[in-house]
C-alpha cells in the first residue's frame, strides 16, 4: 500500500447549488460520476438523484427521481454503473440503476447476514443517529457504511450488500479525536474511498474537518480542518458530504446547512 504524505487543503472555489425549485435544498452525500466529470448528491426532503458539474450546475436531464426518500448518503458502484445509496431512518443500503433511473434493490442493515455483530448499536426505537455516508472500494467491490454518531461506526459489507463483513467503532482509540469537539459529540456524515493510497476519508460534520483512515491498520492518519476563509478563520459549516479525486489532487466537500459545493487543492505540507 502506498501511504499519503501529510497534506493540506487550500480551497479553490465554492459554489451556490442550492435550488429550492427542483428540491435541492439541504445537499447530504456526495460521490463522483464514472468519469469524475460531475457529482451526484442527494437531500433527505427530496425523492431525486442530483448530478451537478464540477462547477456546480445542475445537470437536469442527468438529474433524476426514483421512489425512495430520506436519503443521506451516495456512492458510485466500481463498474460506474449502479448508485449505491443509504437511508438514515431504515439503516438500509438502496441500490440504484443508474441507466434505468430507477431504485432496484433495498438492503436493511438488520437483514443482512452477521447483523447480531453490529446489533447492539443500533436501538429498537431510532435516535436518529444511524447511516449517513457510504463509499464502495473500488480494488475489492466492498461497500462502507458509517453509522453517524453514539458510537460512531464503519461497517464493512460485501459488494452486494447481502452480508456485514466486519465493523469498527470510530473513536479516540484509533485516532478520531478533535481539539474542540469531544468524544460523545463527533460526529461522522459521509466517507470516499480513496484507491491511490487505499485509505478512506471521513467528514465531520460538528468537527468541520476530514479524517484520513487507514482501514487495514486502523488508524487515522490525518486530521484536516475544512478552512475556507482568509484572514479570519472560517470552516466549513454543516459538511455531510464528501468525494476525493486522487488523480487530480482535488476534494469535493458539500454543505447541508448552505447548499454549496467547496473544491479544495490537496497540496503537500512544507
Amino acid at each position: 500500500m502506498v501511504l499519503m504524505g501529510s497534506v493540506r487543503l487550500e480551497l479553490i472555489r465554492s459554489y451556490r447549488i442550492g435550488d429550492p425549485g427542483i428540491g435541492l435544498n439541504e445537499p447530504s452525500g456526495l460521490t463522483l460520476n464514472a468519469d469524475r466529470t460531475a457529482l451526484y448528491t442527494v437531500c433527505d426532503d427530496t425523492k431525486a438523484i442530483f448530478c451537478v458539474d464540477l462547477e456546480g450546475q445542475v445537470l437536469l436531464q442527468q438529474s433524476f427521481f426514483i421512489s425512495a426518500a430520506g436519503l443521506e448518503g451516495i456512492a458510485l458502484s466500481a463498474d460506474g454503473k449502479q448508485l449505491f445509496a443509504v437511508q438514515e431512518e431504515t439503516n438500509a443500503v438502496l441500490i440504484i440503476d443508474i441507466a434505468g433511473r430507477c431504485e432496484r434493490h433495498q438492503h436493511p442493515l438488520a437483514a443482512m447476514a452477521n447483523y447480531d455483530s453490529v446489533a447492539k448499536h443500533f436501538p429498537h426505537r431510532p435516535d436518529n443517529k444511524g447511516l449517513e455516508g457510504i463509499t464502495v472500494n473500488t480494488v475489492n467491490q466492498h461497500v462502507f457504511v458509517v453509522k453517524e454518531s453514539q458510537p460512531g461506526l464503519l461497517i464493512e459489507l460485501d459488494a452486494e450488500c447481502r452480508t456485514i463483513l466486519s465493523s469498527r467503532c470510530l473513536s479516540k482509540a484509533n485516532g478520531f479525536s478533535h481539539p474542540k469537539v469531544g468524544p460523545d459529540k463527533l460526529d461522522f456524515s459521509g466517507l470516499s474511498y480513496d484507491p491511490r493510497s487505499d485509505s478512506l476519508w471521513i467528514v465531520s460534520d460538528q468537527g468541520r474537518c476530514l479524517f484520513q483512515y487507514d482501514w487495514v491498520q486502523d488508524v487515522v492518519l490525518q486530521r484536516l480542518d475544512l478552512e475556507i476563509g482568509e484572514g479570519k478563520r472560517r470552516l466549513v459549516r454543516k459538511a455531510e458530504g464528501v468525494a476525493i479525486d486522487p488523480e487530480c489532487g482535488r476534494v469535493y466537500v458539500v454543505s447541508d446547512r448552505d447548499a454549496r459545493l467547496y473544491v479544495f487543492k490537496l497540496a503537500a505540507v512544507g
